[in-house]
């Protein structure tokens, strides 16, 4: 993508849009008092360039807008949703109406623009302006020399720098009725009182400044503003170059200071060279006595050496009988140690020989504990396994018991079943046929009179119920007086099971025996054979019955 030149040169020489962003928050105290003064605040930017400030003033619930005439920075406003224009200034300002807006700013135009055109842009601001709303105009500083001298001319759209003094005189000329001036973006160790050397007095006054005029107003509309407009922004030539000068004499104070100092130790170096030339004659003259009497002692000592050898030949006589007496001594102790040693080794066998004997007689105890325990479990488990083997046999008895009961009882059934097929093959059977029918016709209609009561009452009864037992009062009370009478209570507790109006109290039903389980018809289930011949046997009788 191609970038237009003036958009690229911003790019690389003003900043990013981050750091410019960053040094634009000095003007938001300027803008909070006109949020007070008037509930909807318009803003226009001169020259809005990337739209830096234009955030800014949306961020801060400013309607604002910006103009241009190059369409590069145009593009890069309307690519962040920024509302702008591409018209002239002059333009754009003589098309507003009297006092329609609250800010009108203008960063790094001033000096784009001939003077006289200059002259006209801030008359039309203080028209256009509510009243104490603001006029700023930030430039380059030519305040400071390597902005004056060089980097302003980097940009060839540049007329000629604007001095701070002529800015702030034509905004008081334009009939403004204050103006604040902003140094700014100076270095941050110089603004807290670095050290200022050469350079800094050259480059680092603040590279830029802004002068701030507000438009006339009301003094309690004013009022609010002062704070803002009583403060010192920046760094300035004259600041810095008193504080230049300030350092170089507290350096020269400094140094005089310090060639007193030395002058004065000099002094002192001297008194003390001239005392330790008195001293070196002091200590040759006591070398000389010292050398006299080092040989009167070499003398001597040559006296003391040839007695000394005498008596070393003693000596060393002495020294030879001390040793032989000590190596005797040290023999005789060697040999009182080894009976010690001896004598505390064999106290140690005994004392291992008694705790070997105390540990085999402890682990032959264990041993019959061990044997005696085994027994006890052997016996146990044979007498467990005998009772086993015992109840298996006595469930076997019980098994078989049952087998020929079941045997008998079919032998029976069978007989009775064969009885019954030669009664009903009979002929006296089958002659009172029509009599057995007359007599079930006559007990039925005997029976229904019966019948119809019993149904009429046992609905009334269970009406009656669930009237009670939907009723938790009502039910407590019966159930009190009810309980005086526990065969009739029982009796209606049995009927509303059977009716299904409560439910069945859970029960238990024990085993018949350890070895078998209770099957659906209460016979023990032992073996398929006992089923087998009981489910017979219960079938040919009921059988018997329906016949």
């Amino acid at each position: 993508m191609n970038i237009p030149f003036y958009r690229a040169f911003e790019d690389r020489y003003r900043g990013s849009r981050e750091l410019i962003h960053e040094r634009q928050q000095v003007y938001i105290p300027f803008l909070e008092p006109l949020k007070q003064l008037y509930p909807e605040c318009s803003a226009l930017d001169l020259g809005c360039g990337r739209g830096e400030w234009l955030e800014i003033l949306i961020q801060n619930g400013f309607k604002a807008q910006g103009i241009d005439l190059d369409a590069g920075m145009l593009e890069a406003c309307s690519a962040l949703g920024l509302p702008v224009e591409n018209i002239d200034a002059l333009k754009k300002l003589k098309s507003l109406p009297d006092e329609s807006l609250t800010v009108v700013s203008g960063f790094h135009i001033a000096e784009h623009i001939p003077f006289d055109d200059l002259k006209v842009l801030v008359a039309e601001a203080l028209r256009v302006l509510k009243p104490a709303g603001l006029l700023i105009l930030e430039t380059p500083n030519s305040e400071n020399l390597v902005v004056g001298t060089q980097t302003f001319y980097l940009d060839p759209t540049h007329n000629c720098p604007i001095p701070h003094l002529l800015l702030s005189f034509l905004a008081e000329y334009s009939q403004f009725s204050r103006t604040q001036l902003l140094r700014l973006q100076e270095s941050a160790e110089l603004a807290e009182g670095g050290t200022v050397n050469l350079f800094s007095v050259l480059h680092g006054v603040s590279p830029d400044y802004a002068i701030v005029a507000q438009k006339n107003a009301a003094p309690e509309q004013l009022d609010k503003f002062d704070a803002v407009f009583g403060r010192e922004y920046g760094l300035s030539l004259e600041s810095l170059s008193r504080r230049y000068d300030a350092q170089v004499d507290a350096l020269f104070e400094q140094s005089h200071t310090t060639n007193a100092e030395l002058r004065g130790q000099q002094a002192e170096l001297c008194e003390q060279h001239a005392g330790l030339r008195e001293q070196h004659v002091e200590l040759r003259e006591q070398y000389t006595e010292v050398r006299e009497q080092l040989n009167q002692v070499q003398q001597h000592g040559q006296y003391l050496e040839t007695a000394v050898r005498a008596l070393e030949e003693n000596d060393d006589l002495e020294t030879q009988i001390r040793e032989a007496t000590l190596r005797a001594e040290l023999a005789e102790s060697r040999f009182h140690n080894v009976q010690l040693s001896q004598d505390a080794a064999q106290l140690r066998a005994r004392e291992s020989e008694l705790r070997l004997n105390q540990v085999l007689s402890a682990l032959q105890q264990v041993q019959v504990e061990v044997d005696k325990l085994r027994q006890d479990a052997t016996a146990s488990t044979i007498s467990a396994a005998q009772a086993d083997h015992q109840a298996l046999h006595d469930l076997h008895v019980r098994l078989n018991d049952s087998l020929i009961n079941a045997h008998h009882w079919w032998l029976k059934a069978t007989a009775y079943e064969a009885h019954i097929a030669e009664l009903e093959n009979s002929k006296s059977w089958r002659i009172t046929r029509p009599l057995r029918g007359s007599a079930k016709l006559t007990g039925t209609a005997a029976r229904l009179p019966l019948n119809v009561s019993k149904r009429i009452t046992r609905s009334i009864l269970a009406r009656s119920i669930r009237f009670i037992l939907n009723r938790p009062g009502l039910r407590a009370r019966v159930a009190v007086k009810a309980r005086s009478y526990p065969n009739a209570f029982n009796s209606v507790r049995q009927f509303a099971v059977r009716h299904g109006i409560i439910p069945p109290q859970p029960h238990e039903v024990p085993p018949v025996t350890d070895a078998t389980e209770a099957s659906d018809d209460g016979f023990p289930t032992a073996s398929p054979r006992v089923a087998r011949v009981y489910s017979d046997l219960k079938l040919a009788f009921e059988r018997k019955e329906n016949r």
